[in-house]
């Protein structure tokens, strides 16, 4: 059966909308964690973008984990700037009512600890990195223009797939994707342009492209491919990206 649904998008039950603002999301747990309905599918962007921008639109009640949700769902929409506004208004040291994220990442909810925003931040941040779901494995899916470099190493995914990237100047150089099981892979690289798929010992591998910037590779168990912008050999190993701007030091004194 359909989710219940009106002008503000799917709505807590039968006849209740979202009515003020809340700090939970259980009324969009379709939209993620679950992914009952994927932007891939181009009918299903109007009802999640509807949902979403109700819910955001007043964050008077929000908490600190209500900001690291929103900017993994914008991600899932391929919002990218909004994900990363989200995701450092709340580590940024602003107080959400009563709760608010320290220095050294823990969280503070009145008088209480708690670890569920810090852990659901750094969910978020691997959201703009990869993401799978739905059968795709997607590298650099939401990663803003103000992160023109990243460098991500043995992501775990969906299908028990360990993904190395590197980004520069706003634009994926490499992606290399190891199989543990040898599922089938489909790939969102994003590269632009023609590529080369190649395996460890750089030999060709057989793939075949299912659409812009995707393409499905029959990697086998322990099987590993490499995936680059035609003629480039870049080194495919992890680097240290520097910070953008300044951040604030936590740690021993001077």
């Amino acid at each position: 059966m359909a989710y219940p649904r009106d002008a503000t998008g799917i709505m807590i039950g039968a006849g209740k909308p979202l009515t003020e603002s809340h700090r939970h999301f259980s009324h969009m747990l379709w939209l993620y964690p679950l992914h009952e309905l994927d932007w891939d599918r181009p009918a299903d962007r109007d009802i999640m973008r509807t949902t979403f921008d109700h819910w955001v639109k007043d964050r008077s009640l929000w908490a600190g984990y209500s900001y690291a949700v929103a900017s993994s769902m914008a991600s899932r929409m391929e919002r990218p700037e909004e994900a990363l506004d989200h995701l450092t208004f709340l580590i940024g040291g602003n107080k959400v009512n009563n709760a608010w994220i320290t220095p050294n990442t823990m969280y503070v909810e009145g008088g209480n600890l708690a670890t569920e925003s810090p852990l659901t931040a750094a969910q978020s941040v691997l959201e703009m990195a990869v993401q799978s779901h739905n059968g795709v494995v997607r590298v650099f899916p939401s990663v803003s223009r103000r992160w023109p470099d990243l460098s991500v190493q043995s992501l775990r995914t969906q299908g028990a797939f360990l993904v190395d990237a590197d980004r520069s100047a706003g634009s994926t150089r490499w992606v290399r994707v190891h199989s543990e099981a040898g599922a089938p892979l489909v790939l969102h690289h994003g590269i632009p342009g023609p590529i080369d798929v190649r395996d460890h010992r750089g030999r060709p591998l057989h793939y075949r492209t299912t659409g812009p910037g995707r393409i499905e590779i029959p990697l086998a168990r322990d099987e590993t491919a490499l995936i680059t912008p035609r003629g480039h050999r870049p080194d495919p190993a992890p680097r240290d990206v520097p910070a953008v701007g300044d951040a604030k030091p936590w740690g021993l004194p001077d």
